[in-house]
């Protein structure tokens, strides 16, 4: 199985600080859906999302760290 980013580090370092901003917040709300849905008894499409929504918000804090924006 073939592990694909949801976004890669190339892809957050172009994008403005506002666009990370925005990014790490739909990422945060889409993680809370899944694992709502999920602790609500529902089944999700595919369980590895979770995993990666999680390294996407991890991916986008770094680089904001990096660049002193958080």
């Amino acid at each position: 199985m073939t592990e694909l980013a949801i976004i890669r580090n190339s892809e957050i370092r172009k994008l403005t600080k506002e666009q990370r901003k925005k990014k790490l917040d739909e990422y945060k709300q889409k993680l809370f859906t899944v694992r709502s849905e999920l602790s609500s008894g529902g089944s999700i499409e595919n369980p590895g999302q979770i995993q990666e929504y999680k390294k996407a918000i991890a991916r986008i804090k770094t680089i904001m760290t990096e660049l002193d924006e958080l």
